[in-house]
């Protein structure tokens, strides 16, 4: 027992991980929080068990370990865990599955019932490597050909093709756990390429029957619940009262509109007294799950740094049939991209690893590509917080989403490139960085609330929230982590463990005190360290 505790302890420190997640944003009620945060760590320590003992397993069952030498043990010890996909993609559909499989969550089992009173689930799965698609391993070109530019006095930067591995499924019924449909998807694109016999195209995303008709062919526990005594194990009896509750409310609604129109200005009167339920009297008023907006989601870095996230969601209550939300979208529900270095001239060039999984309204989430976008302003800001802060400012709760570059497409036919504006917009930027620098606060949480540009928007709320992370890696080999949330809800579920530091993991329930949700965001985050004894 005690090599084993040894062994379990060697593990950990020899190959680290970060996982982030998140079990939606809405509003989680007060009677079940202490359950929701069991269920994070439930979620978070299990993973970390059966990441470490198939570790364990798999490298202690080797028919290589007696002809290793130990100068290439670690180099091969990799290649193994490797060949058996344990990697930070393993890692997130690990955690998820848990979390599929909590009744709890809108997620797998307890999933949010359409409007049939059926289970149609979505969920997605990015992995952040970098693949290269033009047969010129352009990631590797400036290291490979450094002194061939030299002597060709070429100063062209070869560009960059391809990206990460993004794998998905919408609207299906009858596959227990969807994330693992999606990461089947992401795996044969990653180890089997894109491409199939007779050069037809490998699938990224699946839908509908033919999902859970893939899903069946290649070992993934399905079902038919119409053959079933009980019918779809994926319902729940709180999924049911949910859905019988807002369909009665639908129907009284239907036959008594004019009634509901006239209460209209009452309701409003009373708004702000409503809003407060959370601050007064919130026993009185809790029932049932409370309202959570689609996905759990995961992010994680393992010990090599590699980077990976993913989402899994039953959708919004009483929504179509056949309907697909944000989870099941590329760019929207999740994203990841893996640090990158690259040499030119001697001279590195570094970009950040980012990752993020999305939560919320799914097709307010959908119409933002809240995932990719946010990642992109997190690599174009140095801090993280800051660039979050101004997306849900300029982007998300601004509206400003799919014709987004309109605005930038007008100032440039309307200012001359001499103009003042620039000037001044550089003097900002330059003031705005020594205040960053000035407010970055290592391994302490930092909370934001703003109550400026958004409470003056006069357009429609937005429900939504994320987690994301920034990874870059220090000149003594360390993994540099910084973990934010962020939600314009009332509350979101959210956990974290840093397996080189931490034996038990972080859960709570985060709160926006505002009280206009949908116009205004809660902003949290983290920093870590991942401590490699590779």
């Amino acid at each position: 027992m005690n090599n084993n505790k040894i062994n379990y302890e060697e593990l950990k420190k020899k190959y680290p991980v970060f996982i982030g997640i998140h079990i939606g944003a809405g509003y989680h009620s007060t009677k079940l929080r202490t359950s929701y945060k069991h269920c994070i760590d439930n979620a978070l320590e299990q993973t970390l068990i059966l990441l470490y003992d198939k570790i364990n397993f798999i490298l202690s069952n080797s028919k290589e370990n007696n002809v290793i030498d130990n100068s290439n043990a670690i180099e091969n010890d990799l290649i193994k865990l490797k060949k058996k996909f344990i990697d930070s993609t393993w890692i997130v559909e690990t955690v998820i599955t848990f979390l599929e499989d909590d009744p709890l969550t809108n997620s797998g089992t307890g999933s949010n019932l359409n409007f049939d009173g059926k289970v149609e689930c979505d969920a997605s799965i990015m992995s952040g490597e970098f693949i290269c698609n033009c047969n010129n391993d352009c990631f590797n070109h400036h290291q490979n050909n450094n002194n061939n530019n030299n002597n060709n006095n070429n100063n062209k930067i070869q560009r960059i093709c391809g990206g990460g591995v993004w794998g998905g499924v919408g609207s299906v019924s009858g596959v227990k756990n969807p994330i693992k449909l999606s990461a089947e998807l992401l795996r044969k694109q990653l180890h089997k390429g894109n491409t199939k016999s007779l050069g037809r195209q490998r699938p990224m995303i699946l839908v509908g029957e033919g999902a859970k008709e893939w899903a069946s062919n290649h070992g993934l526990e399905t079902f038919d619940s119409n053959q079933l005594l009980l019918g779809d194990p994926l319902i729940t009896q709180q999924s049911n009262v949910n859905w019988l509750k807002y369909k009665s409310k639908l129907e009284n609604f239907k036959n008594f509109k004019d009634y509901y129109k006239q209460q209209d200005q009452e309701q409003q009167q009373q708004q702000q007294e409503e809003q407060q339920h959370y601050n007064e009297d919130e026993n009185e008023n809790d029932e049932g799950n409370g309202d959570l907006y689609d996905t759990v989601g995961a992010v994680a870095v393992d010990w090599n740094g590699n980077i990976s996230s993913g989402v899994s969601s039953g959708g919004i209550i009483l929504k179509h049939s056949g309907r697909v939300g944000e989870a099941a979208i590329f760019g929207a529900g999740c994203w990841a991209q893996n640090e990158l270095t690259i040499l030119n001239n001697n001279k590195p060039i570094k970009l950040a690893g980012v990752a993020s999984s999305a939560t919320g309204v799914g097709e307010q989430l959908t119409r933002s590509l809240i995932s990719k976008e946010c990642c992109l302003k997190i690599l174009k800001k140095k801090f993280i917080d800051t660039a979050v802060k101004e997306y849900f400012e300029d982007n998300f709760l601004s509206h400003n989403d799919c014709f987004s570059y309109v605005n930038d497409l007008i100032l440039n036919k309307l200012l001359p490139p001499s103009s003042s504006f620039k000037i001044q917009n550089i003097n900002k930027n330059e003031e705005k960085e020594e205040e960053e620098e000035e407010e970055e606060e290592e391994e302490e949480e930092e909370e934001y609330s703003n109550n400026n540009l958004i409470s003056n928007f006069t357009g429609s709320s937005r429900l939504g929230g994320l987690i994301t992370l920034k990874k870059e890696t220090n000149q003594n080999g360390e993994i540099e982590i910084e973990f934010l949330w962020a939600h314009s809800t009332e509350t979101m579920g959210v956990g974290y463990i840093n397996s080189s530091s931490s034996t038990k993991p972080k859960s709570f329930i985060s709160v926006n005190n505002s009280n206009k949700p949908g116009f205004n965001f809660k902003i949290s985050s983290k920093s870590f360290k991942l401590k490699n004894k590779l």
